[in-house]
């Protein structure tokens, strides 16, 4: 009986051993897991206010400068992951500026005209400048929204595991659909209309000493001068 009882104690005390090596490893499972949790939520988060509409920046800002997690292998995938759309909101952003810019429509008003005709020194620079930042809008739109762009924001070396996490988590998402043809349109269609709103700029430089401004209204000296003004505001509005 002693023998059975001395083996039976051998038996308890190796079962201990066995669940104390385990207590760690199923710990850093549970934990692990409970990361992975923290961060999916948190992501799913992100993403619902990055789709919001109307999208509120501060809102956006205040997500992508907390970090949620504690583990150093999905800290770095958070790390990442913002990092990546932090850069890819800021080009979304400097989209939506110029189209809330009420200024491109008010370029061939009589009230530009007489505010910063007849050199239009002002109204050029901003037409420059604001077809440079939507021609840099479309390059970076292209170049970061691809999955290229969005690997090269996490660590190699992380374990594959991570890798496909964040993968799946960000990349997913970057399938190109009907809306991004129609952001490239929209952008391309607002630069075609910077060149024709250019062109009118130009012709009333050009011909600085051959127009008034009479009742809110243009005037020219020729027929000829009102028949080529009126066909370059008619390209515009085809």
């Amino acid at each position: 009986m002693e023998v059975k009882k001395s083996k039976k104690n051998i038996f308890i005390i190796i079962g201990i051993v066995i669940l104390l090596l385990l207590v760690p490893i199923i710990y850093g499972v549970v934990k692990d897991l409970k990361q992975e949790d923290t961060l999916k939520k948190e992501l799913d988060t992100l993403y619902e206010v990055t789709n919001k509409e109307p999208i509120d920046r501060n809102e956006v800002n205040k997500i992508l400068d907390r970090t949620v997690t504690t583990s150093s292998d999905y800290k770095k995938v958070e790390i990442a992951y913002k990092k990546y759309t932090r850069d890819c909101f800021s080009i979304l952003t400097d989209i939506m500026d110029v189209l809330e810019d009420n200024r491109l429509v008010e370029v061939l008003t009589a009230e530009n005209y007489q505010q910063d005709g007849k050199d239009f020194t002002e109204t050029k620079k901003y037409l420059k400048e604001t077809k440079e930042k939507l021609q840099r809008v479309i390059k970076n739109y292209n170049e970061y929204f691809t999955e290229e762009k969005a690997m090269s924001y996490l660590d190699k070396n992380l374990d594959s595991y991570y890798q496909d996490f964040y993968k799946d988590e960000v990349v997913g998402n970057l399938d190109k659909t009907k809306e991004d043809d129609e952001v490239i349109s929209s952008i391309n269609d607002l630069i075609t209309l910077i060149d024709q709103e250019t062109d009118v700029i130009n012709f009333l430089v050009t011909n600085k000493d051959a127009w008034t401004i009479e009742d809110s209204a243009i005037s020219f000296t020729t027929d000829d001068l009102i028949d080529a003004y009126n066909n370059l505001i008619g390209k515009i509005s085809d």
